[in-house]
């Protein structure tokens, strides 16, 4: 019976990286991450799940731009546990600063390149993106 623990704790171990991270962007929605984080989810994960939002989708929760739908459905998702985050990146592309996002919605930054020359510092002190999988999305070209 004591094989039984060591086993179960291999397995929590090898869990997936980014567990609980549903992504919008590169042709998923922010309604398609959402709607797939509450669907997906089982009662035995974690109550709290993250919503990285990339690409064309960034432009979404830029608050000047963001339609009361669009600021609802985020609204939601966190009151259900969603942590909402941006890549810096993505951000910058728009012309948008974290400042410029809508309430509780998190900008983050992925790696940093060799040539730190090409961030500006604003991006540099992003906190960082929670997992390992979406350092790698929001990492600079």
């Amino acid at each position: 019976m004591v094989l039984a623990p060591l086993v179960l704790s291999i397995a929590f171990a090898a869990a997936p990286v980014g567990q609980n991270l549903f992504i919008a962007g590169d042709g998923f929605t922010l309604e398609q991450a959402i709607a797939d984080a509450q669907t997906q989810r089982t009662p035995l994960d974690r109550p709290n799940y993250k919503i990285l939002v990339t690409g064309n989708e960034a432009q979404r929760l830029v608050a000047a731009r963001a339609t009361p739908d669009v600021v609802d459905l985020v609204r939601k998702a966190q009151a259900s546990g969603g942590a909402v985050f941006v890549c810096g990146k993505d951000l910058k592309a728009l012309g948008a600063r974290p400042d410029d996002l809508l309430p509780g919605v998190v900008a983050v930054r992925g790696y940093i390149p060799y040539d730190s020359s090409r961030i500006e510092d604003w991006e540099r002190k992003l906190p960082r993106a929670p997992d390992r999988k979406s350092m790698a999305v929001c990492a600079v070209d």
